[in-house]
């Protein structure tokens, strides 16, 4: 059960990191091309991904 839980975590830690990471691109790629979006607009686009994810 532990071990069990231990992995469940490390998937979960994996796939925040993964989340990031695509973020991160995706914001660096939108500065190269010259787009913005202001701090409230990212805010609701990561509340909005937040609640897609659970369902």
């Amino acid at each position: 059960m532990l071990a069990a839980k231990a992995q469940n975590m490390a998937e979960v830690n994996d796939t925040a990191k993964l989340e990031f990471y695509r973020l991160i691109g995706e914001g660096y790629k939108a500065m190269q091309d010259g787009r913005t979006s202001t701090i409230e607009e990212v805010r609701e686009k990561i509340d909005q991904r937040r609640k897609d994810r659970r369902g």
